[in-house]
């Protein structure tokens, strides 16, 4: 009796870890009294890529070569509304990479239901997936860097200078304020532009006309897989050597 336990014990783990061991993406049928119902491969590795009142959609296709289409279901945190995105699945784009673009959002949290499905309408199981998405709310938080002085020591090759930034992390790890654009006029009349890091607090002005108005703003990123750059409204100074 104590045998047949330990074979019943080891037949059951056997199944369970076959259920475990199941991909993501695969697809199967069940087969019920009233026949057998198949659920299409699911995607995989969903993401919301967020910008600028704009998104990308990020997964990977099932491998299933049944489905053709997916299903998404997109709903803001300010409507219940749900919108509905078909994007086709082409026969190369089994198992790879797709990305499909969501334009004219608001800023708010949205939630992505994605579904694959099959031409015959057979449906696979959610996956989902969140993210806020940024706008002019989020760009109106921004903060230009503080200009100081112009350092006119050397009169061909003047510097602004703005007030040290505090709080910097070491550098390589991801810090929202990516860079600072200074805009001028050069004695050859065009303009020019130098971009400085927050770990910069000059910008070289070579060749600057005199007099005449330097400016500038400071680009943003809210998070390091931002799809756009966010910007401060330019700040100006007059220069006269």
């Amino acid at each position: 009796m104590k045998k047949l336990k330990n074979h019943i014990f080891i037949a059951l783990g056997i199944i369970l870890l076959g259920y475990s061991c199941k991909p993501a993406d695969h697809y199967y049928g069940e087969y019920l009294s009233n026949g057998e119902i198949y659920y299409p491969g699911r995607i995989d590795s969903l993401s919301i890529i967020p910008g600028n009142q704009r998104a990308l959609l990020r997964f990977r296709a099932t491998t299933d070569p049944k489905v053709n289409t997916v299903k998404i279901y997109l709903r803001s945190s300010l409507s219940p509304k749900a919108e509905i995105i078909s994007a086709p699945i082409e026969s190369g784009e089994h198992g790879n990479i797709k990305i499909v673009n969501l334009d004219n959002l608001s800023e708010a949290t949205y939630t992505a239901n994605v579904f694959s499905f099959t031409a015959a309408g057979d449906s696979s199981r959610l996956v989902t997936a969140s993210q806020f998405v940024y706008g002019q709310s989020y760009i109106r938080t921004l903060v230009n860097r503080s200009f100081t002085r112009f350092d006119k020591s050397n009169p061909t090759n003047p510097f602004l200078v703005f007030v040290r930034e505090n709080n910097l992390p070491r550098e390589g790890n991801f810090f929202p304020m990516q860079m600072t654009e200074v805009t001028y006029l050069r004695n050859t009349g065009d303009s020019a532009t130098v971009r400085i890091t927050p770990y910069q607090d000059f910008a070289q002005l070579t060749n600057i006309k005199s007099p005449s108005t330097v400016k500038y703003r400071t680009v943003y990123k809210p998070i390091p897989t931002s799809i756009d750059f966010f910007y401060t409204p330019y700040s100006q100074q007059a220069y006269t050597k």
